[in-house]
């Protein structure tokens, strides 16, 4: 039985999946980086303010792939950020650069 909480094997065996998981993390470290610069936090205030490390900051908003969903929420708990919130973020930001299938047929 697969250790659920782990999702590097199956990440990796199915096509396509990889490149969503790091898309989430590059998304969530803009969401997280525009905040704090919003709140006027400096990466050393907001990690203390989370109970984490400045190196864990430095990796959220850099957009690392190998954190926690876990340690996000505590990101975003001490921004005050409800997931509602950052999930409308996400695709705000998501949406940024991206046209659509009919904008692309106008061309």
């Amino acid at each position: 039985m697969k250790n659920l909480l782990n999702l590097d094997h199956t990440i990796e065996e199915i096509p396509g999946v990889k490149d969503t998981f790091d898309g989430l993390g590059a998304m969530f470290g803009k969401v997280i980086f525009s905040h704090r610069v919003n709140k006027g936090y400096t990466q050393q205030e907001l990690a203390k303010k989370a109970n984490v490390g400045v190196k864990t900051i430095h990796r959220a908003e850099g957009g690392t792939s190998n954190i926690g969903i876990e340690t996000y929420e505590t990101i975003f708990k001490a921004l005050s950020i409800k997931p509602e919130e950052y999930m409308e973020e996400l695709a705000k930001v998501s949406s940024i650069g991206k046209t659509s299938d009919k904008e692309k047929t106008l061309v």
